[in-house]
């Protein structure tokens, strides 16, 4: 027992890994398990590969639209430049239906109408202005629709929204200004307008050319048109301003009677190949006087036929230079279509009523339907009717009492019955119209032209005051209440107050400067009247609404020479009475012997 127990040690001694060890080395040596970690749930999975799928269909959907709209664009925009304009507006309408709000859709939709002189550009402008609002450049195009679709309310409320900074520095905005001066017949505010945009942008020949044609066409001195013609010439040759000026070189020659510059400006403005159809009508006229006129009347006449829009435009010229029966004539051949659309009836209608043929005019007008105008085509009967000595005046009455729940109507029929010289019958149109919110502002407009072609200072003050009330911060509607009621009542703080506010808001209008100027002398301030007039310019000292008053501040002043010579060469043309009795008061006053 003894002898084996060294063995035992020996052997255990040969094997350095104790047992412990030897476990531990065969455990180590063992395969490894890894160490389970948590499973997703089935269900999530699933999910997250539905919802993979999903985003991949619907990133593939929306660049399917994203190609479909953009693809739509491009395919309107090279329609509309080939001037394919039902193509365009079928493409646009395309992109639409990708995108009902779509910007250059929107934007596309209002320049398609409006190449077409269609009304509905109108609209178009506005839901552009609505869709990407704090843009100034849709303000301003939806400004100048509105002006050429005849809604002069409209644009100025629309250019009022535009930023102060802007109309201080845009010289667009300033020529669309002066438009709007020229339409509510304001000239001095026109000219300031158009020499502000001159100066702001006087790299740009437009707003040269706006400056010269304005002077051509409205300035009252022979020198100054005669030096503005010269500038439109100068002009000709930038291909830029060539239509423009060609057409408005044109216009003042056929005006003139001078047939060589007509002939001149004809066939320039004939050998531009971006003129209209209108441009072609002026051309016309150029030949008038010659054995070449009937011809290319004949000419633009089978021209016009292939479009209502044309005929319309050609029978519309025709009627307005004395020539309806050749309108009744050509019109009697148009082609069924044309001859039944409904805006050749009413030039038609027109013609008739120019040549006083009231039983072909009632005829030819119980065959027809105007559907919105049915209340023109009744007003015509009536005249047919009060004409032919027929009872008329219950059905006028009845007619008169329905537009009025339709103040548009009512005021579209004032305008056709101002050219019958239904005075009375016109303004009780537009008095009434003048009540209504829709129509206020176009009517005493109206109203204003009727009575200053009559020079009614009264009824002209009536207007101005309601028109002020409608409109409390507009410097024009100020200038003409303090100035006729200055002529009518004399001086008041009203007035002062109100010419003081004109003036100062647009100190460039002499005729607003010589009105608070007067209101001064009125109230016995002279000096500070003479300091008023002594900033205008010296070519302004001469215009009709300037020189009166500029004559009676230097006469109370002591200057009676000046006035003298000021008064003499007054043109009376167009004053009022109370201006022409102040005239004659001045000139008895600085010559009493002569009288």
């Amino acid at each position: 027992m003894v002898e084996r127990l060294p063995r035992v040690q020996e052997a255990a001694g040969s094997n350095p890994a104790s047992p412990t060890r030897s476990f531990e080395k065969r455990v180590s040596e063992a395969p490894s398990i890894p160490e389970e970690k948590p499973r997703l749930p089935r269900f999530v999975k699933t999910f997250t590969y539905l919802l993979l799928a999903v985003l991949v269909i619907v990133g593939g959907w929306i660049g399917f639209r994203f190609a479909k709209l953009h693809l739509a664009l491009a395919h309107a925009r090279r329609e509309f430049s080939n001037r394919q304009f039902m193509r365009a507006e079928f493409w646009t309408n395309r992109a639409f239906s990708v995108d009902a709000k779509n910007i250059e859709a929107t934007r596309l939709m209002a320049e398609i109408n409006e190449e077409q002189d269609n009304p509905a550009a109108l609209g178009w402008r506005i839901k552009l202005a609505q869709r990407e609002p704090g843009n100034t450049g849709n303000i301003m195009a939806w400004a100048k629709c509105a002006l050429r679709f005849d809604q002069s309310e409209m644009a100025i409320n629309a250019l009022k929204a535009l930023p102060k900074d802007f109309k201080s520095k845009s010289a667009e905005y300033h020529e669309l200004i002066a438009g709007f001066a020229l339409t509510s017949h304001e000239i001095g505010l026109a000219e300031a307008h158009f020499l502000r945009a001159a100066e702001l942008d006087s790299a740009n020949p437009v707003y040269r050319v706006n400056v010269a044609a304005f002077r051509l066409m409205y300035s009252p001195s022979p020198e100054v048109r005669a030096a503005a013609a010269r500038d439109l010439e100068n002009e000709l040759a930038d291909s830029r301003v060539t239509l423009f000026a060609a057409r408005t070189l044109l216009s003042d020659a056929i005006q003139s009677g001078d047939r060589a510059r007509t002939q001149r400006f004809a066939e320039k403005l004939r050998s531009l190949p971006e003129r209209n159809f209108s441009d072609e009508l002026s051309c016309l006229e150029a030949v008038m006087p010659d054995p070449a006129f009937h011809p290319a009347l004949e000419k633009i006449e089978h021209r016009a036929e292939s479009d209502a829009r044309w005929t319309v435009a050609a029978g519309d010229w025709l009627n307005s230079r004395g020539m309806a029966a050749e309108t009744v004539r050509w019109f009697d051949q148009l082609p069924k279509p044309t001859e039944s659309n409904i805006r050749v009836q009413m030039t038609l209608a027109e013609a008739y009523l120019a040549l006083h043929d009231w039983s072909r005019l009632q005829t030819f007008l119980a065959k027809c339907h105007w559907e919105n105008g049915e209340y023109l085509r009744r007003a015509m009967l009536i005249r047919c009717k009060r004409e032919l000595s027929q009872p008329w005046e219950r059905e006028w009455n009845q007619l008169a009492t329905e537009v009025e729940a339709n103040p548009p109507d009512s005021l579209l029929l004032a305008q056709l019955v101002v050219g019958w010289n239904w005075r009375n019958k016109t303004l009780d149109l537009l008095w009434g119209a003048s009540t209504k919110p829709e129509t206020e502002s176009k009517a005493l407009e109206y109203l204003w032209g009727l009575y200053s072609r009559t020079n009614e200072t009264r009824e002209l003050l009536r207007v101005a005051t309601a028109q002020l009330k409608l409109d409390p911060s507009n410097p024009t509607k100020k200038n003409n209440e303090a100035f006729l009621s200055l002529l009518l009542y004399g001086a008041s703080e009203r007035s002062e107050r109100l010419a003081r506010e004109a003036s100062a808001t647009n100190p460039r209008i002499s005729e607003w400067a010589a009105t608070y100027a007067y209101a001064l002398h009125l109230n016995g301030k002279d000096d500070k009247a003479k300091q008023v007039m002594e900033k205008l310019p010296p070519e302004a000292l001469n215009r009709p609404g300037v020189a009166l008053y500029y004559a009676i501040i230097l006469a109370a002043n002591g200057n009676n020479a000046q006035a003298g010579e000021t008064l003499a060469k007054l043109n009376q043309n167009g004053m009022l009475p109370e201006e022409q009795k102040l005239a004659a008061d001045l000139a008895q006053q600085l010559n009493p012997t002569s009288h």
